[in-house]
């Protein structure tokens, strides 16, 4: 709120403004110091400068800049208040750290954060300058994502939480309520991935556990280890509480694409970190949490019912392909966020946060590359499922391909039924142009190979494969058209001949329909 005593002071300013005969020179300075402009004063309205530039007239955002300059008008410290609520697996450490490095990275008076517990259960921060000024004052309430949908649609959260997508149900509440669709770009943000772990105790000798049988082991179908391949015991089954956004995403994952719902007789846990320390000390333990907090406890690989076994690793998570990631959201339903609110999601969402997204226990966005030697085990599969031997030439000439190149993490995929990249791989082309046009892939090759399930048929297959791949080639382009100057581009289709899950299943075939990024030497081509 603008004071009585600052809306004087800026209509001082303005009427010292409007009645002078020129305009005045400043320099304006981002706070982070990264950007210099200096031009003639024309406004300030309490919140924003008006400068006349070599460049035309520009505003500025007060609260993102300092004014040097005999002109400046005199002003008092503004402070950023918003309240963050949601998934506790985000609030918990993750938002805290994002919001502590946001502060020392970008706000160039940052001298100290500090942190209190609020009466309503949220942890309430404060950051303040160097000169003891307060700069934001933030409330993050950790709870689930229900609640942090709820308190963001009811306008008590400028930013909700959430570890999982929007409900059909909260986009419509959102939509009936005026703030358009929530599942938009511009309100849907992916901050880190993860996956959702079966886990058990480190002595449970199982280490591979199919789709099917876990969600009958949860649903109380299964309920001896000895079915499962393990010792003679029982299953003792624990789980998150309902509202839990990791539950609801198991329940989706897991449980009704077979048909099935959790069992009444589970052990309830209130955290994810909990129930892992609870499950790696029972020998005879089974439970689900998220890649965060899987420590201590065993995680299973998945097998699929045609045998295809995909382990949770970071690079089997960043690419989709095991059948239980998961993607974490920051939700915004208003353009006109307080300005660090803004400034903090837009970090939260930069190459600078991506470590410490990771330190914090997620799989972070940034693109990592894996030799074709760690891919051994898709190379198996693919030799494994291709039993139609007139399909050997066309794999051989895959691997041909991409024995000498190394994979990228990035995987782009498609809505479903649709051409269109699904949200996460729109963010992609974006991150992916950045990283090819560096020097470090400089007259170098990238090799888009698109694969698709084993719906339909084959060669039909091969060419859908190969125009997805074109497709994403020239959305790169579009993105960067200067592109191809730094590195080669190719499009490849292969159809349904690699297969990384089960086209027995919905989750399998979508995890086939994919397009994956190769590079390699130029001189390992020819």
């Amino acid at each position: 709120m603008i004071t009585k005593t600052k809306t004087l002071l800026y209509a001082s300013t303005l009427l010292s403004l409007a009645t002078s005969s020129f305009a005045q020179d400043v320099t304006l300075t981002a706070l982070d110091g990264g950007v210099t402009i200096a031009g003639d004063l024309l406004a300030f309205d309490g919140e924003r400068y008006t400068i006349s530039t070599v460049l035309g007239q520009l505003e500025l955002d007060a609260s993102m800049v300092r004014c040097d300059g005999a002109a400046c008008p005199v002003t008092l410290p503004q402070t950023s208040e918003f309240r963050i609520s949601g998934s506790r697996t985000l609030g918990k450490d993750l938002v805290p750290s994002l919001l502590g490095a946001y502060s020392s990275n970008k706000i160039d008076t940052f001298g100290a954060i500090t942190q209190a517990q609020s009466q309503n259960g949220a942890v309430s921060y404060e950051v303040v300058s160097a000169s003891g000024d307060k700069i934001a004052a933030v409330d993050v309430a950790a709870s689930n994502t229900t609640d942090g949908l709820t308190d963001l649609l009811r306008g008590d959260a400028a930013i909700a939480l959430a570890s999982r997508p929007a409900r059909n149900r909260e986009a419509r509440a959102f939509e009936e309520a005026g703030f358009g669709d929530i599942r938009a770009t511009q309100n849907e943000h992916i901050v880190a991935l993860d996956g959702l772990l079966l886990v058990t105790s480190p002595d449970n000798p199982v280490r591979a556990i199919t789709e099917q049988n876990a969600a009958l082991a949860f649903a109380g179908r299964i309920t001896n280890w000895a079915e499962l391949g393990g010792p003679d015991a029982p299953i003792n089954i624990y789980v998150r509480d309902t509202n839990s956004g990791i539950r609801e995403v198991f329940d989706n994952l897991l449980m009704r694409p077979n048909g099935l719902q959790i069992a009444d007789n589970v052990i309830l846990v209130q955290s994810d970190e909990a129930l892992s320390d609870i499950v790696s000390i029972d020998p005879n333990g089974l439970g689900f949490t998220n890649f965060a907090d899987g420590d201590g406890a065993k995680a299973l690989a998945i097998e699929g019912v045609c045998g295809l076994q995909t382990p949770p690793n970071a690079f089997t998570i960043k690419t989709e392909e095991y059948p239980l990631t998961r993607l974490l959201y920051m939700y915004t339903a208003d353009d006109q966020l307080p300005v660090h609110a803004r400034g903090m999601l837009d970090f939260a969402l930069s190459e600078e946060a991506q470590g410490l997204i990771s330190n914090a226990g997620f799989i972070d966005q940034t693109i990592r590359e894996a030799s074709v030697d760690s891919q051994g085990l898709r190379v198996a599969s693919a030799v494994v499922a291709n039993r139609d031997f007139s399909t050997f030439p066309q794999l051989q000439q895959m691997m041909e391909q991409l024995i000498s190149s190394d994979r990228l993490s990035t995987t782009f995929r498609f809505e479903t039924g649709s051409s269109n990249l699904d949200a996460r791989a729109q963010e992609d082309v974006v991150r992916l142009a950045r990283l090819l046009s560096s020097d470090a892939y400089r007259n170098k090759e990238a090799v888009f190979v698109g694969f698709t399930d084993s719906v339909g048929d084959p060669e039909l297959n091969r060419q859908l494969s190969e125009r997805r791949a074109q497709q994403v080639v020239q959305q790169l382009l579009d993105e960067n058209p200067n592109l191809q100057a730094n590195v080669a581009l190719q499009a490849i289709g292969y159809g349904e001949i690699s297969p990384l899950g089960c086209n027995e299943t919905n989750t399998g075939r979508r995890i086939n329909r994919r397009v994956e990024v190769w590079v390699r030497d130029v001189v390992a081509r020819n």
